[in-house]
């Protein structure tokens, strides 16, 4: 056996440890990760940005409607309510659908969080049964695959997003009573690290990618109960600040509204 030949074998069996570990991160993250970060945020912080949000738009169409009756005020015209209403109808049914987005969000993610979720312990080991299953399984490390085996790999797949871990554990079974210990060589040993490589490559990019975005970003923000209770307090301070500046605008308002024609001359 030359050295390059060897140097190719253990690339290949690095590569072939390498990749189940990136793949089962990947999907822990795009699967389980983002769902509780997410849900964790909404429920930390984004209810209290939600507030602030519905506040920030309502003070924006007082505005708008303050502008609409200021222009029959200049005039000293008579207020043609119904034109000032169809004209903020579109504005205020989008502000109604991203409301109600909003809230259908935030409603959910308290109702995921009330879910039960697996223990460390439990969770470390479904982690750990899906990587020696997707070494034993995944096309990319196996592509010559038989009909049972692309089966188990599709029902691991759907019991690691449903956190079965009975199932998995029985599907690593029947692989270990099914598939021989001998190591199959590959044919082109040189073409399999290639492409083992771009697979690797792809992976680490995906999840590098993943890191700089939300809710990743806000992992270890979200662990920190003093950064939550200082934006807690933050978004409270900034809401009671936009009460102030609601009510300021809706007392005008309310006296543009009680404007008559004819006061001005």
């Amino acid at each position: 056996m030359t050295n390059e030949h060897e140097m190719l074998q253990m690339q290949y069996v690095n590569l072939k440890k390498e990749f189940p570990k990136l793949f089962a991160l990947k999907n822990d993250m795009v699967g389980k990760e983002e769902h509780i970060l997410t849900a964790l945020y909404l429920t930390d912080i984004g209810q209290k940005q939600h507030q602030k949000y519905c506040l920030t738009e309502e003070i924006k169409m007082i505005m708008q409607r303050i502008s609409l009756f200021q222009a029959y005020f200049n005039r000293n015209e008579l207020t043609d309510r119904v034109t000032i209403e169809t004209k903020m109808e579109k504005q205020i049914a989008e502000y109604q659908q991203k409301i109600d987005a909003e809230v259908k969000r935030i409603s959910l993610a308290k109702a995921f969080l009330k879910e039960e979720f697996l223990s460390v312990a439990d969770a470390q080991k479904l982690k750990e049964l899906y990587r020696l299953i997707v070494k034993k399984l995944h096309p990319d490390i196996n592509p010559v695959q038989t009909e049972q085996e692309k089966d188990l790999w599709a029902k691991a797949q759907a019991a690691y997003k449903l956190s079965d871990l009975t199932t998995l554990n029985a599907i690593l079974q029947t692989l270990e009573l099914t598939t021989s210990n001998t190591a199959v060589e590959p044919i082109d040993i040189k073409a399999q690290v290639a492409i083992l490589e771009a697979h690797v490559f792809k992976l680490k990019e995906l999840i590098a990618t993943l890191e700089k975005q939300f809710p990743f970003t806000y992992r270890y923000k979200l662990a920190d109960d003093a950064w939550i209770a200082a934006e807690q307090q933050q978004l409270d301070a900034d809401i009671e600040a936009l009460n102030i500046e609601k009510k300021k605008y809706s007392e005008y308002f309310l006296l543009l509204e009680e404007w008559k024609p004819g006061l001005l001359s």
